[in-house]
């Protein structure tokens, strides 16, 4: 073999060896991104009225007491007619709620599906909740009334009945 020849073997054998990319001038670039945070005020709600359904008389049939959320009661059923919904000092109203947050933050409010209320051995379901219109001040504080139907049983023990429903407010 010729020193020639060999010194071109040579050549190409260093050719087909890896080697690492290099980049030409210019082909890379670098940035600098930001970043922030906002930190608010956490949401809140409080109760300031209990839905109440009245006081009714005894029903012979299974019938409903509906408490709209102006706090206007409707009766269906075997409570139609029961004209001792709205006597006393106990009478129908609204649940009222005040939900204080970041101002002008929207906030959405979740009911339940139903609830129970209960006196010893006895209990009636609260169902089809609804929420009213939001009242007060755009700055951070709105009211909020809840509606809702309770069905009353035909004989349905005599007593008072009591238990509780969650309402949650959150951001959107």
């Amino acid at each position: 073999m010729t020193l020639r020849f060999r010194s071109l073997l040579t050549a190409l054998a260093v050719l087909a060896l890896p080697l690492p990319a290099l980049a030409a001038p210019g082909g890379s670039a670098t940035m600098t991104g930001t970043a922030s945070a906002t930190i608010i005020t956490p949401i809140s709600i409080v109760a300031t009225a209990p839905l109440s359904f009245g006081v009714m008389a005894q029903p012979t049939a299974t019938g409903t007491v509906t408490v709209s959320t102006a706090g206007v009661v409707s009766t269906g059923g075997g409570m139609v007619g029961n004209t001792a919904i709205a006597q006393g000092s106990a009478g129908p109203q609204a649940g009222k709620f005040r939900v204080s947050g970041e101002p002008g933050r929207q906030f959405f409010v979740t009911l339940p599906l139903a609830a129970t209320v209960n006196r010893s051995g006895a209990s009636m379901i609260i169902t089809l909740f609804t929420v009213g219109a939001l009242t007060g001040s755009p700055v951070g504080t709105l009211d909020i009334a809840v509606g809702g139907t309770l069905t009353v049983g035909g004989a349905q023990p005599v007593g008072t009945y009591s238990g509780t429903y969650q309402i949650t407010a959150s951001y959107n």
